[in-house]
């Protein structure tokens, strides 16, 4: 399966809209901007798509009457906290603010991940 780099474009309009949730960490993950919160995966683009972390009930919410949808980067591996936003919640600034807002919440609520220790690397003998 060819894997879609995230879209530039997609990775600047999620960093402008991160920009007020000071806490967030922007990484590479998926070929583009990804967000993280204490460790935990906020959300990102990837490909032409933008998947935000939600909780159940703001899944739900974001199925019935946001137009989202599941994010399943492969078929057959479903990323069930993740959602896709629609095209139209990318046009509008305050539709995408609202979902990155609870995104945020949801993922501020988890458990902060611990860092895994470094790997010490192998050294080669003469």
């Amino acid at each position: 399966m060819d894997w879609e780099k995230a879209s530039p474009e997609l990775g600047e309009l999620l960093a402008e809209a991160a920009a007020p949730f000071t806490l967030l960490e922007k990484r590479k993950m998926f070929g583009g901007v990804s967000l993280f919160l204490n460790g935990n995966m906020v959300g990102g683009a990837h490909g032409q798509k933008i998947v935000l972390r939600l909780a159940e009930d703001d899944r739900a919410t974001a199925e019935r009457d946001a137009g989202m949808t599941p994010f399943e980067p492969m078929p057959g591996r479903l990323m069930r906290e993740y959602m896709i936003l629609p095209a139209a919640a990318l046009r509008d600034p305050d539709v995408l603010d609202e979902w990155l807002r609870r995104s945020v919440e949801f993922v501020g609520s988890l458990p902060p991940k611990e860092a895994k220790p470094k790997r010490a690397r192998k050294t080669r003998e003469a």
